[in-house]
């Protein structure tokens, strides 16, 4: 039986990466944005929804449960970085768009499609993108961060509520070569120096990372923070 997946902002990025992946290993996808998707393959449908209005997500809800009658996956990738975002520079405009897409509306997406799974799937998973900078910090980016270490506390907090009914992950990437990076520049050599690996990440690395949370492959693993960001934090 096909599995019933949710990606949120996955119009681009890691989330389109997601998608498809997902969609080509035979889940049927929900790709939710708050921009217009357009897609021909028939594992996919694309629903336009904002993450900061509760009442978006409980129309898309409604409307999984009217056409699949369950859900059995959630992936929470939406997630900005608005510009400035420095300690010293950054606003109360931006530190209030922040929070309320990255943290808060990924709480609410747990709290909503999280007890949908509970009540209607036999073997639920869900994937938090977190990033490295919620693991060490970032100066450049400090309510970012700080939002993406709340989304390490909230994936463990939804782990231990969910139980063993829904297992609850995250996965941290580092510097990945998406839209939401571009604000970085044209020259990333000042992060990629402090890699292992010394180059930018692609988001269908990630979108491995986060099949495989999602897969039969972990049926043992929830609570967890999977890093992916080649070795940047250990240097």
């Amino acid at each position: 039986m096909e599995k019933i997946c949710l990606v949120t902002g996955a119009k681009k990025g890691i989330g389109l990466a997601v998608s498809q992946k997902l969609a080509s290993e035979g889940y049927q996808v929900v790709m939710l944005d708050q921009e217009t998707i357009t897609s021909n393959n028939d594992k996919v449908v694309a629903v336009k929804a904002d993450i900061t209005k509760e009442k978006d997500l409980l129309k898309v809800k409604d409307f999984i449960v009217k056409t699949y009658g369950r859900l059995d996956c959630l992936v929470c990738n939406a997630g900005i970085i608005p510009i400035p975002c420095g300690i010293d520079d950054i606003t109360d405009e931006n530190i209030d768009k922040t929070i309320d897409v990255n943290l808060k509306g990924t709480f609410r997406c747990l709290r909503i499609f999280g007890n949908l799974i509970k009540e209607t799937s036999k073997n639920g998973s869900i994937v938090n993108l977190t990033s490295v900078d919620g693991i060490i910090g970032e100066p450049f980016a400090v309510i970012y961060s700080a939002t993406k270490a709340g989304i390490i506390s909230l994936t463990k907090s939804f782990a231990r509520k969910l139980g063993d009914k829904v297992r609850v992950n995250a996965v941290a990437p580092g510097l990945i070569d998406t839209p939401l990076t571009e604000s970085l520049g044209n020259d990333p050599s000042w992060t990629t120096d402090f890699s292992i690996i010394k180059r930018v990440g692609k988001p269908e690395e990630i979108a491995d990372a986060v099949e495989f949370l999602l897969s039969d492959k972990a049926t043992f693993i929830t609570g967890h923070i999977l890093t992916v960001d080649g070795g940047f934090n250990l240097k």
